[in-house]
């Protein structure tokens, strides 16, 4: 009877919505901006239309096509929201920008709003500063409320809410990883480099991607190099059961889960009787928790503080206390910058630190910070293996130019969605080029002992 059940309930969630459905949905979903923040108002009617976000989307300059152009995607909301929502579309319908809801068209609206890469380049450029990441956030939340996201994404988010991390991994998993950095640590430097996990009442709790554990670790590497450094191993710690700040819910438009995906580690952060979260090379986890769910006060006044990594390495780099040999990192290198560090947190300068101190051939791209390029799989696109193509023939095409006119060997990255796709970019288009962190350079260069890690190859 139960197994009846289940199969009842897995097909009725398969099932397709009638279309007078669908279009209730969409329609009552889209009149909601009306009472919701005054800045996706705005975006609903402002937009000249002047083509200045399609002259710098990473995705229009991938394919030129109209099915690329951020306005027109943009406009799949907009239209309806002129049509319910304003005095001309209700009057004037076309003439006025105005159009109903067709339910035929929601499987577009699927492909169009996950071809979007997020980067918001666009909002940085416009005259009005329209940023069409906050409509593609919408219209996504609205695929999700259709039950209709990219099984792809839609699992990913999943994952991460039943087990805390987006790689499936338990709490066993991360502790043999953990232990496999310390002794290839001890075996790099002949010393014993510790990273403490589940320490009650130590000052930092350090969130990565897990990535930065479990597939690129020197980053991880990195931090624990300078804790050991520092003198100050004692004053940190990892959570077996939160080691991943990635929060996927932010790409799916789902508030809830992205709120729920986040509380899980404040609430460790909280047990843990730690003062400061110290936030990886994640760009959108730090978003989320930093400029978004800390200014909200989603879960009220913290009893801790949040900075990310970068920021506090480049401090005690500019301090002096950190000291590094150029010649372990010989080879041109040059920085991506995550859009969600660049352009939505602010973070360009410290990252640059931090590769001019510990590399011997630091080159930049052009344009960066905050104008940069986005590496073509942003939004969770890098996740999506089914997208691939795409982002390897149209999202990414540009960056890859940006990283072949720099002449360099390697390219660091501080996001693991940038480094995923970075790393299938070079795959594709057979260079010979490496893909990393920052911090990954700093734990080849920096001197433990009165010298440099006597390093080899962790790429697996």
């Amino acid at each position: 009877m139960v197994e009846t059940m289940e199969k009842a309930k897995a097909a009725a969630k398969e099932a397709p919505l009638a279309p007078e459905k669908v279009k209730e949905t969409v329609v009552e979903a889209v009149k909601a901006i009306k009472a919701g923040p005054r800045a996706l108002t705005m975006y609903m009617e402002m937009c000249a239309k002047c083509g200045t976000c399609a002259a710098v989307c990473p995705v229009y300059y991938g394919k030129s096509d109209k099915r690329y152009n951020p306005v027109l995607r943009s406009d799949r909301i907009r239209r309806i929201y002129k049509k319910y929502c304003t005095a001309l579309g209700k009057a004037f319908g076309s003439l006025a920008g105005a159009e109903d809801f067709d339910a035929a068209d929601i499987k577009e609206w699927v492909a169009e709003f996950y071809e979007c890469t997020g980067c918001r380049r666009c909002a940085t450029f416009c005259p009005f500063g329209i940023d069409n990441s906050v409509i593609t956030r919408k219209g996504r939340a609205i695929i999700d409320k259709l039950g209709l996201t990219p099984a792809t994404m839609k699992r990913v988010v999943d994952i991460s809410l039943k087990t805390g991390n987006t790689d499936n991994a338990s709490p066993e998993a991360f502790k043999e990883a953990i232990n496999f950095l310390k002794e290839e640590m001890a075996e790099e430097h002949g010393t014993k480099i510790d990273i403490p996990i589940d320490k009650k009442g130590a000052e930092y709790f350090y969130v990565p991607p897990s990535g930065d554990v479990l597939v690129n670790p020197e980053a991880t590497m990195g931090i624990a190099k300078i804790f050991h450094v520092l003198a100050m191993t004692d004053q940190w710690t990892m959570s077996s059961t939160c080691f991943d700040g990635a929060n996927y819910g932010l790409f799916t438009g789902n508030d809830t889960d992205m709120k729920n995906e986040n509380k899980r580690y404040v609430d460790e952060a909280k047990r843990l009787g730690v003062k400061t979260l110290l936030m990886g090379e994640c760009g959108h986890a730090h978003r989320v928790m930093k400029m978004m769910m800390e200014k909200a006060k989603w879960w009220g006044q913290l009893p801790f503080e949040i900075t990310n990594c970068m920021q506090w390495t480049a401090d005690h780099i500019r301090r002096g206390r950190l000291k590094f040999d150029k010649s372990k990192n010989p080879q041109p290198v040059t920085y991506h910058d995550p859009c969600n560090f660049a352009r939505s947190c602010g973070i360009t300068e410290e990252p640059r630190e931090i590769m001019a101190a510990s590399c011997a051939d630091f080159r930049e791209m052009y344009p960066n910070r905050a104008e940069n390029w986005c590496c073509g799989g942003g939004a969770g696109l890098s996740a999506m293996d089914d997208l691939r193509e795409f982002r390897m023939t149209v999202s990414g095409v540009k960056k890859l130019e940006q990283i072949r006119e720099t002449g360099a060997k390697y390219v660091a990255a501080a996001c693991s969605n940038c480094k995923r796709q970075l790393t299938q970019l070079m795959e594709h288009y057979k260079e010979d080029i490496e893909v990393g962190g920052v911090h990954d350079m700093l734990s080849r260069a920096i001197i433990i002992g009165g010298k440099a890690a006597n390093r080899k190859d962790y790429k697996k």
